[in-house]
């Protein structure tokens, strides 16, 4: 029994150590169950204002990148913390036009970490198109019940203002009932210059299932990535950073495009190895070859 709890524990050089995750928007439900099973350990919640960084309704405009953004939230959260804290979490999201598909929306998550313990910066990134993201102008209340439908309301909620936005115009986050969207409508109306009104959907993690399920697969990956040791330093988080061209056309042995190996490398020190493609492919099929089909 003994042995068997060693071994559980060797698992992961994170078991019993607690993340803070520098958040405004309860991404833990997302990521602590990850943690707890695949590095068995916490994930607790620092409430940070992270709006001051930038919203997704435009009253604060992002500077910078999503991942300086994220990076920074995590020194925020460190500056007020302190030395207490060895490991601080924090991500960013960001939603529009899908870089190759141009009109496929897609939600680019970023999870940054900042490991003091043992003195490394890691980052992931994922890329989904599971996502609800869009954005309206609309006059009519049939036109609003009919973007709602499709942005998966109630379970995902909306944000509402009038179309030409003022300092004076109100705005409404978190709409979530029929109820509420029909007295946003209303209100914005009401108060709208040109008798339109704004409606987007609400991409603040907690009001958005679909991207909280993006944040668990970020999580998971990072979590994976933690789990990996480097045989050189034994830093943690030992990953992919590249990947082997040239595998081998199994007609005329010529090297093609196709992925040979991967490539791992080590966050910390410049220890790096490849390894066989994960699928166990050790030939091209002759039709990937620009000998055998040019």
């Amino acid at each position: 029994m003994e042995q068997a709890a060693l071994e559980k524990k060797s698992l992961s050089c994170y078991s019993g150590d607690c993340f803070v995750l520098a958040t405004k928007h309860a991404k833990s439900i997302a990521i602590a169950p990850i943690f707890s099973e695949k590095l068995e350990a916490s994930v607790v919640e620092y409430t940070l204002d992270t709006d001051q960084l930038g919203t997704f309704s435009g009253e604060v405009k992002r500077q910078g990148t999503a991942l300086e953004c994220a990076q920074k939230k995590c020194e925020l959260a460190l500056e007020i913390l302190g030395d207490k804290v060895e490991y601080v979490l924090a991500s960013e999201g960001s939603f529009g036009p899908h870089p190759y598909i141009p009109f496929l929306q897609c939600d680019h998550e970023i999870l940054y970490l900042i490991d003091r313990k043992h003195d490394f910066h890691l980052h992931v990134s994922h890329m989904s198109e599971k996502t609800n993201y869009n954005a309206k102008e609309i006059n009519s209340l049939e036109e609003l019940k009919a973007f709602a439908e499709k942005a998966l309301f109630p379970s995902h909620a909306l944000i509402m203002r009038p179309n030409i936005r003022t300092e004076q115009s109100p705005i409404f986050k978190g709409i979530d009932s029929v109820d509420d969207l029909e007295a946003a409508f209303t209100e914005c109306m009401k108060c709208s210059s040109d008798q339109k009104v704004w409606v987007e959907t609400d991409m603040r993690a907690q009001f958005n299932p679909s991207r909280m399920s993006v944040i668990a697969k970020l999580a998971e990956k990072l979590a994976e990535q933690l789990q990996a040791q480097c045989p050189n330093c034994e830093t943690p988080a030992r990953g992919k950073i590249g990947q082997e061209y040239g595998l081998i056309c199994s007609a005329c042995g010529s090297a093609t495009e196709q992925m040979k190996s991967e490539i791992f490398g080590c966050t910390k020190c410049d220890h790096q190895e490849k390894k066989a493609r994960k699928d166990g492919l050790e030939f091209a099929n002759p039709t990937y070859c620009n000998f055998c089909n040019p």
